[in-house]
């Protein structure tokens, strides 16, 4: 038996491999040219618009100057509300030179000097301290896992309580930036709080022109608690007092037993690097 093909066979024969050619020019040598150029025509709009960025960043870069200019001398006339950084030394000389002009005995001192920064918050019913609140808040969760449950949040940050859920605020321990900035909560890295705490004796009106003195400081000093009470101390019949609470190394006719006002105050100076 012979086979042989028809006309019409071999002419649909020839449609279908000049159909195959036509698909496989198109899908292998047009369609990527298509893509190519639907490819560059984005990355010319990106270029176009990361131009036009820069154009304005160009452009606006005078007032950006001018309000970096501004924020430094801001910046550096903030610093000189604060104490240069001290040492523990330096300290004691300050306050006690200070309570010496006052005509105080300082009967105890004692300093600390952390290494990091202060970690204090603005006052509780400022603005700036709702803003800090806020601030810790959005922090605490941001660098969460998308696939952690909900069990493994409150087993490592603890529980987020119905009032941070509901947007209110809830107590934080973050560091702030203490010179007040609202634009610019995040952490200080810039303010030392030096704690001290200091029993001074002598009379009552000289105690309370020194307490005053600290509170109305041009510098930054935050009185943490103080409270008065009463000192019994040795002294010189001229009035000069005796080192050491029990004496006996001068005749009783040369020194007496006063009792005088003390004043126990706990105070907090603040410093930074002025350049």
């Amino acid at each position: 038996m012979k086979n042989s093909l028809t006309h019409n066979d071999k002419r649909l024969l020839l449609i279908m491999f000049l159909f195959v050619i036509v698909v496989g020019i198109g899908y292998w040598g047009i369609y990527p040219q298509i893509k190519a150029f639907y490819r560059l025509g984005n990355e010319i709009d990106n270029e176009e618009i990361k131009k036009s960025v820069n154009e304005q960043k160009v452009a606006n870069l005078g007032f950006v100057e001018a309000q970096c200019k501004e924020y430094e001398e801001g910046m550096a006339e903030n610093k000189q509300k604060f104490f240069d950084i001290l040492s523990e030394a330096d300290i004691d000389l300050l306050l006690t030179g200070e309570a010496i002009s006052h005509k105080l005995e300082s009967f105890d001192l004692s300093i600390e000097i952390p290494d990091t920064p202060s970690d204090r918050k603005a006052y509780r019913y400022s603005e700036l301290y709702n803003e800090q609140l806020r601030w810790e808040n959005e922090r605490k969760y941001e660098n969460i896992p998308s696939d952690t449950t909900e069990s493994e949040i409150e087993e490592i940050y603890g529980k987020k309580s119905a009032s941070s859920e509901d947007g209110e605020d809830e107590p934080v321990s973050e560091m702030i930036d203490v010179f007040g900035n609202t634009d610019n909560i995040g952490i200080n890295n810039d303010i030392y709080a030096a704690r001290v705490t200091m029993t001074l004796g002598g009379e009552k009106s000289d105690l309370e022109d020194f307490l005053k003195e600290l509170m109305e400081s041009d510098k930054e000093i935050l009185i943490t608690s103080f409270s008065w009470g009463k000192y019994r101390v040795q002294q010189f019949k001229n009035g000069t007092v005796i080192e050491g609470e029990n004496n006996s190394s001068y005749p009783p006719e040369y020194y007496e037993i006063v009792e005088m006002d003390s004043l126990t105050v706990t105070m907090e100076l603040y410093m930074c690097e002025k350049e």
